[in-house]
Order: structure tokens, then sequence, then C-alpha cells
């Protein structure tokens, strides 16, 4: 006959087998529970991300912007001295397709059109000049000044939409067409610019000069070994190529 403390051995053994057995189930049913939880949390990201592309496809219609060619970020050091102004802190450009007449800059600005009638814009032949004053207690600019090709400042434009400002800048027209833009800006100074025109051979040596600066180890030593034989009256070998090689 089995003694009480054996009948309370096995009392407790059932318990605690009881307990695991009930611990499985919760344990089982938390699992459910989390799968119930993801599965509500990624139809809320669905929906959020259905709203937001109606959204985007109701502004392309009533306010449509080409996709951006190239992306600047101003510089804090851009802002005028004394902190009057606050710098315009992302804009891009694009010269449209070939043969367009006008450089576009699209400049991001949230909520401006509240105060389109206190958006200043002033052009001349190589800059332009953006201000922006009292929106939401503060005043912006963004200034660029030696663009790459001169423009005509009184067909350049502005226009104020909901967030940005664009600009229409007027190319000049070539000879043959409206020129190319490579940059917004150019890297050299109108000053440089004209007088590479009147010496050719002074704008050849500071293009070599530009490539040896900006290439790589390997095009340095191509273009130093072709002025060394330049120098001492020998035929520079040339890249295979000519100077595409480079």
């Amino acid at each position: 006959m089995a003694s009480s403390l054996e009948l309370e051995i096995k009392q407790t053994e059932k318990e605690i087998a009881d307990h695991f057995a009930k611990a499985g189930e919760l344990q089982a049913h938390l699992e459910v529970l989390k799968s119930r939880l993801a599965e509500e949390k990624d139809q809320q990201t669905k929906e959020a991300e259905g709203e937001v592309a109606a959204a985007s496809s109701s502004s392309a219609d009533t306010d449509p912007v080409t996709a951006p060619s190239t992306v600047f970020k101003t510089p804090a050091a851009a802002a005028p001295s004394g902190g009057a102004y606050q710098p315009i802190d992302a804009f891009y450009w694009e010269q449209g397709q070939y043969n367009s007449p006008v450089v576009t800059v699209y400049l991001e600005l949230e909520n401006v059109g509240s105060v389109a009638d206190n958006v200043d814009v002033s052009f001349t032949k190589d800059s332009f000049d953006v201000k922006v004053h009292g929106l939401a207690g503060k005043n912006y600019r963004l200034l660029k000044n030696n663009l790459e090709k001169d423009i005509i400042p009184e067909e350049s434009k502005r226009i104020v939409k909901k967030n940005k400002i664009v600009l229409k800048l007027q190319k000049k027209k070539g000879e043959y067409s409206y020129e190319s833009w490579q940059s917004l800006t150019a890297k050299k100074s109108r000053k440089e610019m004209e007088a590479a025109k009147k010496d050719p051979a002074g704008g050849i040596n500071d293009m070599i000069k530009q490539m040896y600066d900006e290439g790589d180890e390997n095009m340095k030593k191509v273009i130093g070994e072709a002025m060394l034989k330049s120098r001492s009256g020998e035929k520079p070998d040339m890249p295979a190529g000519g100077m595409g090689g480079f």
C-alpha cells in the first residue's frame, strides 16, 4: 500500500505535468497572436503605401515635375553673413531635351506658395538670386553666380508653386542651336574662360592640368611621360584610341 509520502510525490508530479501542458498551450496561443499582429501590421503598411501613392498621383496631375538630373545640397556657409537668411537646402536642375531653349531649376521649399508675393528673384547674364521673406518667420536665399553659360535675364522667369519655386533660365542661342550645359555653374571664372578663348593653347594646357589633377595614378603617369617626351623633343606615345585612352 502506497504511503502518504508516495501519494504526495505522485500528486506533485501530476501538477508539474499539468503546468507544462498549460504552458505549452499558452505558448501556442502566443504564437498565434504574434502571427495575427504581423499580418495586421503588414496590412496597415500596404494601406499607408496605397494612400501615399494616390496622393503622389494626384499631385502629379496638378503639378507635373520631370525627375531631377542632378541634385545639390547647399552648404551652411552659403547663408549671407549676419544670419539674415537660411540657405535653401535642396535644389536640382535640368536642361531638358536636345536643343531645349531653357535650363530649369527647381527649389524645394515647403509651403512657399503661401508667401508667393514675398519671393524675389533677380537674374543677370551669368547669375540668379532667389530670396524668400517671412516664410514661417524665416528668410531664405539661394544665390548662384558664374553660371556655366550666359542666359537672357529679361526672358528668364520664376514660377511659385505650393512647395517649390521653378526658375526658367532662357539660354542664349549659339551659331547652330542652343548650347548644352554640363553643369549649372562653371568651374572657371568668366575671366579665365575669356582668356582661354583668346589663347587656345593655354586652354588646352589648363585642360591637361585638370585631367592630371583629377585623374588616377595611371592617368598621371601617362600625362607625365607625354609631357616629358614633349619637352625633350620626342613624339609622345598616345594611348590606344588617342585621347579616348585617357
